[in-house]
């Protein structure tokens, strides 16, 4: 068995492996192999020549604690079924993990098929979605719109990116996105049949919609304003849509309060699980954390795959920037990288950790250290691959 990175002869061999595992239509694959699939970006396991299981790193960059960083979403992991069951797909997503570490990326995101298969890889949920299903009446009446609606294209990507950022500025572990991802997601809209509409106001662009309809159902992509009003005129623009949709699907951000203003919300909104985040390098990942208090804390680190990633490693705050080294002191705290990936991005708290026995703390000082370093955040991202 040999792991490599994709050669120029082998895209045809990893598309059909795509094919056969995924379901999604002609359509989209031909154009993320056109336009999305890169040799450098494409990992396989060989033997004898055939490609046994790949997968894609897609690079990206997100903004986690109000701090930049590279990271790579993992896609495409696919595998033949006679080779399935022969640990391929763990030595391919160990591989690839090193490969993350080499380009200095200290974390990872994934949309999983399956949330356990990744979980014993070290990834877990950390980010989660409040998804609306109804009918129209969700949105509330259909009427007039008063701000200025002019359609999305790839011409505004200025004036939505724009929105986009100001909306995100409240929000962590969110896609800092460049014209490539724009471009990319709105070819991605377009295929789906799909359309958008921006907001505009005083000549300001105040918010943007994407959504498509298939079926007569409304799948709301993005949902993004710069104000109350925005928000109202662009879910009554979906609303005036009354004559070609019956239902509508929107996956809000975790802390939306719609609800409050519709008329009945019971049975109309639940928490979605959504992506997952791996920590690749605990050292460098802490690093970014910016403690408000002094710390001084021994962790030890579980992480069954990486074990540069096992260990106890020193927390200090050293003039308000966290200060990471390892040590051979006995910990105070033992937290599982899933846990600690959990922590990182502030998707749950040390309490809620330690009430679900998901971390092991000696005392109450140590806890105390673990939630001045490990501050609750609002996550959300919308890119799926």
């Amino acid at each position: 068995m040999e792991i490599r990175f994709a050669g120029p002869d082998d895209m045809a061999q990893i598309k059909r492996l795509w094919e056969y595992c995924f379901d999604d239509p002609p359509e989209f694959v031909n154009w993320f192999f056109s336009r999305r699939y890169k040799d450098q970006n494409t990992l396989a396991v060989y033997e004898g020549g055939s490609i046994r299981c790949a997968l894609q790193l897609l690079p990206y960059k997100i903004m986690l604690r109000d701090q930049p960083l590279k990271t790579s979403y993992l896609v495409g992991l696919s595998t033949w079924p006679q080779y399935r069951g022969r640990g391929n797909a763990r030595a391919l997503i160990r591989h690839a993990l090193e490969i993350m570490r080499m380009r200095q990326e200290w974390v990872s995101i994934l949309l999983p098929f399956r949330y356990d298969f990744y979980r014993k890889h070290g990834w877990e949920i950390c980010y989660h979605h409040l998804m609306y299903r109804g009918g129209r009446e969700m949105l509330g009446p259909a009427g007039k719109i008063l701000e200025d609606i002019i359609p999305a294209d790839k011409g505004q990507i200025h004036l939505m990116n724009m929105c986009y950022q100001k909306f995100m500025e409240t929000y962590n572990g969110y896609v800092v996105r460049n014209e490539d991802d724009w471009d990319r997601l709105l070819d991605d809209l377009y295929i789906a049949g799909g359309t958008g509409y921006i907001a505009v106001k005083d000549s300001q662009a105040i918010g943007y919609v994407l959504f498509e309809i298939s079926n007569r159902q409304c799948k709301v992509r993005e949902l993004i304003y710069t104000s109350p009003e925005a928000q109202k005129a662009l879910m009554r623009l979906i609303a005036n849509h009354y004559s070609q949709i019956d239902s509508i699907v929107w996956n809000a951000p975790p802390d939306d309060i719609s609800y409050m203003d519709m008329p009945d919300p019971r049975g109309m909104m639940y928490k979605q699980p959504y992506v997952m985040g791996r920590i690749v390098d605990v050292g460098q990942a802490l690093r970014i954390l910016k403690p408000l208090r002094e710390v001084e804390l021994n962790i030890q680190v579980i992480d069954p795959l990486l074990e540069w990633n096992n260990g106890v490693f020193s927390l200090r705050n050293a003039g308000g920037a966290m200060e990471v080294s390892s040590s051979d002191a006995s910990p105070q705290a033992v937290i599982p990288v899933t846990t600690l990936a959990q922590l990182l991005w502030g998707y749950i708290t040390p309490a809620q950790a330690k009430k679900q026995g998901k971390l092991d703390v000696n005392d109450q000082r140590a806890m105390d250290h673990l939630e001045t370093i490990f501050t609750p955040a609002v996550n959300y991202i919308i890119e799926d691959y």
